[in-house]
């Protein structure tokens, strides 16, 4: 696949893709189901069961064009339940010419923000994800969503 995904208009796109494909990967997943999307959500986008321990968990989408930023962020003000143990942030990073590559990490790691997991308290106060050339490795190895879904 050669897809030019920072030639994709309108960026929104991009978010409705990474949705889809996190959605996807948890359809496809041999433990898991979807049960639920939000279409006016605050802090979700979709839920799923584990059906083997019966858990339910919310999963919120996010997206990382490479080309274009490094940064993904979630505003505290959509969080209305907050960080919890039971919401997942699945974060799907699109680089030029390559397929996307799908994230899933608890939204309980900004409890203890660094360098990777930050949290902003400006004007527009934010969790976000800060990928560098510092932070890109570990991120990419420790979060990868084949070995987070076994978490949930």
């Amino acid at each position: 696949m050669n897809f030019q995904w920072s030639q994709l208009r309108p960026l929104s796109k991009l978010d409705q893709l990474a949705e889809t494909i996190m959605k996807a990967a948890f359809l496809l997943s041999e433990n898991h189901h979807v049960i639920q999307s939000y279409l006016n959500h605050k802090g979700a986008n979709f839920r799923v069961i584990n059906r083997v321990g019966e858990q339910e968990y919310d999963i919120l989408c996010r997206q990382i064009n490479i080309e274009k930023t490094n940064y993904a962020f979630v505003s505290k003000s959509d969080l209305e339940r907050g960080l919890r143990d039971n919401l997942w942030i699945g974060l799907v990073v699109f680089i030029d010419g390559k397929k996307p590559i799908k994230h899933l990490f608890p939204s309980t790691l900004w409890n203890e923000p660094n360098k990777l997991f930050t949290d902003s308290a400006t004007r527009n106060p934010e969790y976000g994800i800060s990928l560098n050339q510092y932070t890109m490795k570990t991120f990419m190895s420790e979060y990868a969503f084949e070995k987070m879904i076994m978490q949930i």
